[in-house]
Protein backbone atom coordinates (compact mmCIF):
# COMPACT_ATOMS: atom_id res chain seq x y z
CA UNK A 1 0.00 0.00 0.00
CA UNK A 2 3.28 1.93 0.54
CA UNK A 3 3.90 1.97 -2.78
CA UNK A 4 0.89 2.84 -4.23
CA UNK A 5 0.46 6.13 -2.16
CA UNK A 6 4.25 7.36 -3.12
CA UNK A 7 3.39 6.31 -6.88
CA UNK A 8 -0.20 7.61 -6.99
CA UNK A 9 1.28 11.20 -4.88
CA UNK A 10 3.85 11.72 -8.05
CA UNK A 11 1.28 10.68 -10.70
CA UNK A 12 -0.51 13.51 -8.82
CA UNK A 13 2.39 15.90 -9.04
CA UNK A 14 3.13 15.14 -12.71
CA UNK A 15 -0.87 16.15 -13.55
CA UNK A 16 -1.00 18.91 -11.67
CA UNK A 17 1.81 20.73 -12.77
CA UNK A 18 2.98 23.32 -15.03
CA UNK A 19 0.93 23.81 -18.03
CA UNK A 20 -1.21 26.33 -20.32
CA UNK A 21 -3.54 28.25 -18.78
CA UNK A 22 -6.57 30.47 -19.16
CA UNK A 23 -9.64 31.93 -18.04
CA UNK A 24 -11.29 28.06 -18.21
CA UNK A 25 -14.99 26.83 -18.00
CA UNK A 26 -15.57 23.27 -19.07
CA UNK A 27 -19.45 22.92 -18.47
CA UNK A 28 -18.05 21.72 -15.11
CA UNK A 29 -16.31 23.86 -13.67
CA UNK A 30 -15.09 27.63 -14.50
CA UNK A 31 -13.37 30.61 -12.86
CA UNK A 32 -13.18 34.19 -14.27
CA UNK A 33 -12.77 37.58 -13.41
CA UNK A 34 -15.76 39.59 -11.93
CA UNK A 35 -14.92 42.90 -13.97
CA UNK A 36 -13.48 41.44 -16.94
CA UNK A 37 -13.86 39.33 -20.15
CA UNK A 38 -11.10 36.81 -19.37
CA UNK A 39 -7.90 38.15 -17.80
CA UNK A 40 -7.39 40.27 -14.31
CA UNK A 41 -5.01 43.38 -15.94
CA UNK A 42 -3.71 45.59 -13.04
CA UNK A 43 -1.69 48.36 -12.38
CA UNK A 44 -0.08 49.68 -8.95
CA UNK A 45 3.30 51.37 -8.06
CA UNK A 46 5.51 49.86 -5.48
CA UNK A 47 4.24 49.58 -1.65
CA UNK A 48 0.15 50.20 -3.26
CA UNK A 49 -2.65 47.47 -3.09
CA UNK A 50 -5.95 47.02 -4.67
CA UNK A 51 -8.63 44.65 -4.21
CA UNK A 52 -10.39 42.34 -7.20
CA UNK A 53 -12.91 39.41 -7.66
CA UNK A 54 -12.87 36.30 -9.09
CA UNK A 55 -16.10 34.21 -9.59
CA UNK A 56 -16.10 30.66 -9.67
CA UNK A 57 -18.87 28.42 -11.41
CA UNK A 58 -19.76 25.25 -10.53
CA UNK A 59 -22.60 23.49 -13.30
CA UNK A 60 -22.97 20.37 -11.73
CA UNK A 61 -25.77 19.03 -9.34
CA UNK A 62 -23.61 18.64 -6.08
CA UNK A 63 -21.88 21.23 -4.20
CA UNK A 64 -17.81 21.16 -4.63
CA UNK A 65 -15.10 22.00 -2.64
CA UNK A 66 -12.06 23.15 -4.25
CA UNK A 67 -8.05 23.88 -3.21
CA UNK A 68 -7.56 28.07 -4.46
CA UNK A 69 -3.98 29.47 -4.36
CA UNK A 70 -1.88 32.08 -6.12
CA UNK A 71 0.85 31.33 -8.40
CA UNK A 72 3.34 32.54 -10.65
CA UNK A 73 3.30 32.36 -14.46
CA UNK A 74 6.45 31.38 -16.86
CA UNK A 75 6.32 30.27 -20.43
CA UNK A 76 5.92 27.02 -21.52
CA UNK A 77 9.07 25.86 -23.65
CA UNK A 78 6.41 25.79 -26.57
CA UNK A 79 6.45 29.52 -25.77
CA UNK A 80 2.75 29.62 -24.27
CA UNK A 81 1.79 31.41 -20.67
CA UNK A 82 2.03 28.76 -18.29
CA UNK A 83 1.02 28.47 -14.28
CA UNK A 84 3.35 27.15 -12.11
CA UNK A 85 2.43 24.31 -10.04
CA UNK A 86 1.40 24.34 -6.19
CA UNK A 87 4.68 23.59 -5.12
CA UNK A 88 6.53 26.29 -7.21
CA UNK A 89 8.62 29.05 -5.10
CA UNK A 90 6.55 32.11 -5.60
CA UNK A 91 8.48 35.78 -6.03
CA UNK A 92 6.42 37.86 -8.04
CA UNK A 93 2.20 37.84 -8.13
CA UNK A 94 2.11 34.48 -6.53
CA UNK A 95 3.79 35.51 -3.26
CA UNK A 96 1.64 39.12 -3.36
CA UNK A 97 -1.97 38.00 -3.66
CA UNK A 98 -3.63 37.45 -0.51
CA UNK A 99 -7.13 35.14 -0.74
CA UNK A 100 -7.42 34.51 3.29
CA UNK A 101 -8.32 30.94 2.40
CA UNK A 102 -7.07 27.80 0.89
CA UNK A 103 -10.32 26.28 0.02
CA UNK A 104 -14.13 26.74 -1.42
CA UNK A 105 -17.33 25.36 -1.06
CA UNK A 106 -19.62 26.20 -4.26
CA UNK A 107 -22.78 24.95 -4.04
CA UNK A 108 -24.37 23.44 -7.15
CA UNK A 109 -25.53 25.15 -9.99
CA UNK A 110 -24.16 28.29 -8.39
CA UNK A 111 -21.49 31.02 -9.00
CA UNK A 112 -18.92 32.28 -5.31
CA UNK A 113 -17.66 35.57 -5.63
CA UNK A 114 -13.96 34.96 -3.85
CA UNK A 115 -12.39 38.22 -3.55
CA UNK A 116 -7.86 38.34 -3.22
CA UNK A 117 -6.09 41.33 -2.56
CA UNK A 118 -2.60 42.02 -4.08
CA UNK A 119 0.31 44.18 -2.89
CA UNK A 120 3.41 45.35 -4.50
CA UNK A 121 6.31 45.14 -1.95
CA UNK A 122 8.02 48.87 -1.63
CA UNK A 123 10.86 49.00 -3.24
CA UNK A 124 9.54 45.97 -6.18
CA UNK A 125 11.52 47.45 -10.19
CA UNK A 126 9.23 48.52 -12.29
CA UNK A 127 7.56 46.34 -14.97
CA UNK A 128 5.25 43.55 -16.06
CA UNK A 129 4.77 41.15 -14.17
CA UNK A 130 2.11 37.86 -14.57
CA UNK A 131 0.91 35.10 -12.10
CA UNK A 132 -3.13 33.56 -11.83
CA UNK A 133 -5.04 32.49 -9.28
CA UNK A 134 -5.54 28.48 -9.75
CA UNK A 135 -9.09 26.34 -8.75
CA UNK A 136 -8.28 23.02 -7.96
CA UNK A 137 -10.50 19.79 -7.79
CA UNK A 138 -10.05 16.89 -5.40
CA UNK A 139 -8.33 14.23 -7.06
CA UNK A 140 -10.14 11.19 -8.69
CA UNK A 141 -8.91 7.93 -7.69
CA UNK A 142 -7.43 5.59 -10.76
CA UNK A 143 -7.35 1.98 -11.35
CA UNK A 144 -4.74 -0.05 -9.84
CA UNK A 145 -2.37 -1.79 -11.77
CA UNK A 146 0.32 -4.40 -10.87
CA UNK A 147 3.99 -4.41 -12.78
CA UNK A 148 6.08 -6.61 -13.47
CA UNK A 149 7.57 -7.88 -9.92
CA UNK A 150 4.23 -7.06 -8.02
CA UNK A 151 4.47 -3.77 -7.88
CA UNK A 152 1.16 -1.66 -7.31
CA UNK A 153 1.15 1.62 -8.96
CA UNK A 154 -2.26 3.94 -8.81
CA UNK A 155 -2.44 7.01 -10.76
CA UNK A 156 -4.73 9.46 -9.86
CA UNK A 157 -5.98 12.38 -11.71
CA UNK A 158 -6.42 15.93 -10.72
CA UNK A 159 -8.20 18.49 -12.64
CA UNK A 160 -7.00 22.48 -12.13
CA UNK A 161 -8.06 25.51 -13.86
CA UNK A 162 -6.61 29.30 -13.63
CA UNK A 163 -7.27 33.01 -14.73
CA UNK A 164 -4.25 34.78 -15.78
CA UNK A 165 -3.33 37.95 -13.29
CA UNK A 166 -1.19 40.40 -15.71
CA UNK A 167 0.01 43.02 -13.37
CA UNK A 168 2.22 46.31 -14.18
CA UNK A 169 4.27 47.94 -11.97
CA UNK A 170 4.59 51.80 -12.31
CA UNK A 171 8.11 53.02 -13.62
CA UNK A 172 9.68 53.13 -16.58
CA UNK A 173 9.41 50.46 -19.07
CA UNK A 174 12.58 48.75 -20.57
CA UNK A 175 12.03 46.61 -24.09
CA UNK A 176 15.04 44.88 -24.47
CA UNK A 177 15.75 41.26 -26.65
CA UNK A 178 19.00 39.51 -27.04
CA UNK A 179 19.17 36.57 -29.07
CA UNK A 180 21.47 33.45 -29.15
CA UNK A 181 23.83 31.70 -32.04
CA UNK A 182 21.15 31.17 -35.08
CA UNK A 183 21.63 27.02 -35.67
CA UNK A 184 20.04 24.39 -37.56
CA UNK A 185 20.32 20.49 -37.82
CA UNK A 186 18.81 17.78 -40.12
CA UNK A 187 16.86 15.35 -39.20
CA UNK A 188 15.54 12.83 -41.42
CA UNK A 189 13.44 15.05 -44.18
CA UNK A 190 13.48 18.36 -42.79
CA UNK A 191 15.95 20.87 -41.43
CA UNK A 192 15.04 22.84 -38.41
CA UNK A 193 16.68 26.04 -37.52
CA UNK A 194 16.63 27.61 -34.22
CA UNK A 195 16.96 30.74 -32.79
CA UNK A 196 17.52 31.59 -29.01
CA UNK A 197 15.78 34.45 -27.78
CA UNK A 198 15.79 36.10 -23.94
CA UNK A 199 13.59 39.12 -22.52
CA UNK A 200 16.48 41.20 -21.03
CA UNK A 201 13.97 43.72 -20.11
CA UNK A 202 10.89 44.13 -17.94
CA UNK A 203 7.79 44.74 -20.22
CA UNK A 204 6.08 41.13 -21.84
CA UNK A 205 7.15 41.17 -25.48
CA UNK A 206 5.70 39.39 -28.75
CA UNK A 207 8.52 38.42 -30.84
CA UNK A 208 8.48 37.45 -34.48
CA UNK A 209 10.84 36.00 -36.84
CA UNK A 210 11.37 35.09 -40.44
CA UNK A 211 14.49 33.38 -41.88
CA UNK A 212 15.97 33.81 -45.82
CA UNK A 213 17.83 30.59 -46.91
CA UNK A 214 20.05 31.44 -49.94
CA UNK A 215 21.87 28.61 -51.65
CA UNK A 216 24.18 28.13 -54.49
CA UNK A 217 22.16 25.22 -55.24
CA UNK A 218 18.10 25.63 -55.77
CA UNK A 219 16.17 28.68 -55.15
CA UNK A 220 16.29 31.04 -52.09
CA UNK A 221 13.87 30.26 -49.42
CA UNK A 222 12.01 31.88 -47.14
CA UNK A 223 10.62 30.50 -43.65
CA UNK A 224 8.99 31.56 -40.71
CA UNK A 225 9.51 30.61 -36.87
CA UNK A 226 6.87 29.54 -34.61
CA UNK A 227 5.72 32.67 -32.65
CA UNK A 228 5.68 32.29 -28.86
CA UNK A 229 2.45 33.73 -27.33
CA UNK A 230 4.16 36.15 -25.77
CA UNK A 231 7.48 35.75 -23.82
CA UNK A 232 7.63 37.60 -20.39
CA UNK A 233 10.57 39.45 -18.68
CA UNK A 234 13.60 37.33 -17.73
CA UNK A 235 12.20 34.29 -19.77
CA UNK A 236 14.24 32.53 -22.93
CA UNK A 237 12.91 30.66 -25.52
CA UNK A 238 14.11 28.67 -28.31
CA UNK A 239 12.49 29.57 -31.55
CA UNK A 240 11.75 26.60 -34.52
CA UNK A 241 11.32 27.12 -38.40
CA UNK A 242 11.31 24.46 -39.75
CA UNK A 243 11.80 23.00 -43.79
CA UNK A 244 10.52 19.81 -45.04
CA UNK A 245 11.71 18.22 -47.99
CA UNK A 246 15.07 20.45 -48.17
CA UNK A 247 17.25 20.05 -51.68
CA UNK A 248 19.29 16.55 -51.84
CA UNK A 249 22.69 19.20 -51.60
CA UNK A 250 22.59 22.77 -50.08
CA UNK A 251 25.76 25.11 -49.50
CA UNK A 252 24.16 28.56 -48.74
CA UNK A 253 23.70 31.29 -45.74
CA UNK A 254 20.84 31.25 -43.60
CA UNK A 255 19.72 34.60 -42.21
CA UNK A 256 16.86 35.31 -39.26
CA UNK A 257 14.99 38.68 -38.44
CA UNK A 258 13.94 39.02 -35.30
CA UNK A 259 11.18 41.61 -34.62
CA UNK A 260 9.75 42.66 -31.61
CA UNK A 261 8.98 45.80 -30.10
CA UNK A 262 12.54 46.15 -28.67
CA UNK A 263 13.78 46.76 -32.26
CA UNK A 264 14.68 44.66 -35.13
CA UNK A 265 17.96 42.41 -35.08
CA UNK A 266 19.64 39.57 -37.29
CA UNK A 267 21.40 36.23 -36.71
CA UNK A 268 23.17 34.10 -39.84
CA UNK A 269 25.23 31.23 -40.21
CA UNK A 270 26.52 28.96 -42.94
CA UNK A 271 24.30 25.84 -43.63
CA UNK A 272 25.83 23.26 -45.83
CA UNK A 273 24.84 19.52 -45.96
CA UNK A 274 24.48 16.77 -47.81
CA UNK A 275 23.71 12.84 -48.00
CA UNK A 276 27.22 12.14 -46.68
CA UNK A 277 26.40 8.85 -46.13
CA UNK A 278 25.41 8.43 -49.57
CA UNK A 279 28.01 10.82 -50.83
CA UNK A 280 30.75 8.43 -49.89
CA UNK A 281 29.49 5.64 -50.94
CA UNK A 282 29.18 6.77 -54.31
CA UNK A 283 32.92 7.98 -54.17
CA UNK A 284 33.86 4.82 -52.83
CA UNK A 285 32.27 2.85 -55.66
CA UNK A 286 33.71 5.84 -58.25
CA UNK A 287 37.44 5.06 -56.68
CA UNK A 288 37.15 1.42 -56.66
CA UNK A 289 35.99 1.59 -60.66
CA UNK A 290 38.65 4.57 -61.51
CA UNK A 291 41.23 1.85 -60.15
CA UNK A 292 39.75 -1.05 -61.93
CA UNK A 293 39.83 0.76 -65.00
CA UNK A 294 43.45 1.86 -64.28
CA UNK A 295 44.75 -2.00 -63.77
CA UNK A 296 42.83 -2.72 -66.80
CA UNK A 297 44.81 -0.17 -68.36
CA UNK A 298 48.31 -1.24 -67.65
CA UNK A 299 47.23 -4.94 -68.08
CA UNK A 300 46.75 -3.71 -71.96
CA UNK A 301 49.53 -1.63 -71.75
CA UNK A 302 51.52 -4.47 -70.44
CA UNK A 303 50.51 -6.91 -72.90
CA UNK A 304 50.73 -5.14 -76.13
CA UNK A 305 54.70 -4.31 -75.09
CA UNK A 306 54.73 -8.05 -74.36
CA UNK A 307 53.53 -9.59 -77.66
CA UNK A 308 55.84 -6.62 -79.14
CA UNK A 309 58.92 -8.12 -77.97
CA UNK A 310 57.83 -11.61 -78.62
CA UNK A 311 57.55 -10.25 -82.33
CA UNK A 312 60.72 -8.56 -82.01
CA UNK A 313 62.99 -11.33 -80.65
CA UNK A 314 61.44 -14.60 -82.68
CA UNK A 315 63.73 -16.11 -84.85
CA UNK A 316 63.21 -16.08 -87.99
CA UNK A 317 63.45 -19.47 -90.53
CA UNK A 318 65.31 -18.98 -93.97
CA UNK A 319 64.25 -21.23 -96.75
CA UNK A 320 67.46 -22.10 -98.74
CA UNK A 321 67.29 -21.49 -102.71
CA UNK A 322 67.26 -24.34 -105.17
CA UNK A 323 70.57 -24.74 -106.79
CA UNK A 324 71.13 -24.75 -110.41
CA UNK A 325 71.81 -27.67 -111.95
CA UNK A 326 73.80 -28.30 -115.23
CA UNK A 327 72.33 -28.61 -118.07
CA UNK A 328 72.93 -32.22 -118.74
CA UNK A 329 71.15 -33.36 -115.25
CA UNK A 330 68.14 -30.33 -115.20
CA UNK A 331 66.17 -33.46 -115.23
CA UNK A 332 66.80 -37.07 -115.67
CA UNK A 333 62.76 -37.88 -115.92
CA UNK A 334 60.55 -37.65 -118.83
CA UNK A 335 57.16 -38.12 -119.06
CA UNK A 336 55.90 -40.62 -121.67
Amino acid sequence: MRTVLMVAAFGLALLAGTGSATAVDNGTLGIRPANEANFFHLSLYPGAATDATAIVSNHTQAPVTLLTYPVDAQNSPQGTFALASQSEPRAGVGAWVDLGVDQITVPANSDLRVPFRITVPAGTPPGDYAGGLIIQSPPVQGQTSTLAGGTAVRLDVVQRQGVRIYLNVAGTAVKSLDHGALSWQQTGDTVTFTLPVHNTGNTILHPSSTLDLSGWIGANTHLTFDAPEELLPGATLDLHAHLPHPPLIQVGDAQATLTSAAGTDHAQTRIIYAPWALLGLTLIVLAAALYGARRTVRFIRRARRALAQITRTEPRISVPETAALPAGQRSRHRFP
